[in-house]
């Protein structure tokens, strides 16, 4: 007898029912917990001003970069293994064990969407990316909406840049959509080191909180809980 696909997925543990965001420190400025708790406090994820994406090697002007590659991150990377994300040698700008998991059905229904990777082991993708530059006159609205969704693994399309992250799984919302408000319905739970869960969770009344570095089994009981917030999730939280 032929399976329901969504009774499958629920037991592929590689597959996340979650889109989680995380925040990092501000180069003199707010701590990744005090992005947090603002985040919190306005229910709003703001896109950075730093440009995202490959695209941007190529642009090379400062203010397209900023009109074409702005959006706000979230990866599909399964919560018990969200700690596999921070401490990472070479990242730009450190991610650290503080932010919010989201309820994956509900961002895309918003319009967060995966991060399109292009295969640059070959060196071959930079005429790709060019022609999809050529957006920006042709169709700037369109080209608003998907630049900022271009990645690359493999080669860097400039010589001094080439990391694979495309295993971080990402997803963005284009910055031209504006800030991402968000309601306590689109939170699964939120993420904070263990010793700071209860101010968390006086800030955020009504959602738990838990420490990504530690397996989920530990939180078991309170995410069986959580999980009746929302009678129609069947995938397993730990």
């Amino acid at each position: 007898m032929a399976r329901d696909i969504n009774d499958v997925l629920i037991f592929r543990e590689d597959i996340s029912p979650f889109l989680i965001h995380l925040t990092k420190s501000i180069e003199g400025g707010k701590s990744a917990k005090e992005v947090l708790e603002q985040i919190i406090e306005q229910k709003k994820l703001i896109a950075s001003e730093n440009p995202i994406g490959d695209v941007k090697w190529l642009i090379k002007d400062a203010d397209k970069e900023k009109q074409y590659c702005r959006a706000i991150s979230f990866t599909e990377t399964p919560l018990n293994a969200i700690h596999c994300l921070i401490d990472i040698e070479r990242r730009k700008f450190e991610l650290e064990s503080y932010g919010l998991v989201f309820m994956k059905k509900r961002l895309c229904e918003r319009g967060v969407s995966p991060v399109l990777y292009l295969n640059n082991e070959k060196n071959d993708k930079e005429e790709v990316v060019q022609a999809l530059l050529k957006l920006i006159d042709d169709a700037p609205k369109v080209a608003k909406q998907i630049l900022p969704l271009i990645s690359t693994f493999g080669k860097g399309l400039v010589a001094d840049y080439g990391i694979d992250f495309h295993w971080e799984r990402e997803w963005r919302y284009p910055s031209v959509k504006g800030d991402f408000r968000f309601i306590k319905k689109d939170v699964f739970v939120g993420l904070c080191p263990d010793n700071e869960k209860e101010d968390f969770e006086k800030l955020f009344p009504g959602i738990c909180f838990v420490d990504c570095r530690r397996n989920m089994k530990y939180y078991a009981k309170e995410l069986v809980e959580t999980k009746k917030r929302f009678p129609d999730f069947k995938f397993s939280v730990v």
